[in-house]
């Protein structure tokens, strides 16, 4: 049976709770795994962010799933790819040959473009926002957006400026 499934890097998961909406991924895709990497990068002993709270509270409640990185001889192309991203691309690539059907939240340049070249589907999260504002479950995606980068996450102008496209704002 094919799953469905969602991974997700730390970036995009501490992005969305520093503006208090981490709770959109639940509602837009269910279940969301990261692996044991991207859960040490979150937790409170490395965390350097104020909404980890929340991180902590979605794990408790089970709908992000903490998954054991496979065995394997795998290596990133790309030496600026993170540990946590390694991991991400890792799980997703073996899940996709085992018949899953695999999407993955990142937002770094280097992890995406080495998931790219891997062939594996990915979203970040102003995407999300977008998605989020076209599914009706937020009125507005700028305001959310506005906020993301006020905290300090790096969104490219242009990414917002095609998000906000997307959804007629």
């Amino acid at each position: 049976m094919t799953r469905r499934v969602l991974i997700a890097d730390a970036g995009p998961l501490i992005a969305l709770a520093r503006i208090e909406a981490l709770d959109l991924l639940r509602q837009l895709f269910g279940r969301v795994c990261i692996t044991t990497t991207v859960r040490d990068e979150i937790l409170p002993a490395k965390a350097n962010f104020a909404d980890v709270e929340l991180l902590i509270r979605a794990l408790t409640e089970g709908w992000i799933d903490v998954v054991e990185l496979p065995t394997s001889d795998f290596m990133p192309l790309n030496p600026g790819v993170d540990a946590g991203e390694a991991s991400s691309i890792n799980v997703a690539s073996q899940w996709r040959e085992a018949g899953d059907v695999v999407l993955i939240v990142m937002d770094d340049r280097a992890g995406r473009m080495e998931a790219k070249s891997r062939g594996l589907a990915l979203i970040g999260s102003a995407a999300v926002i977008g998605l989020a504002k076209s599914k009706g479950l937020v009125p507005a995606a700028r305001p959310l957006l506005e906020q993301m980068v006020a905290s300090g996450y790096f969104i490219g102008p242009l990414v917002v400026s095609e998000v906000l496209a997307n959804v007629n704002e």
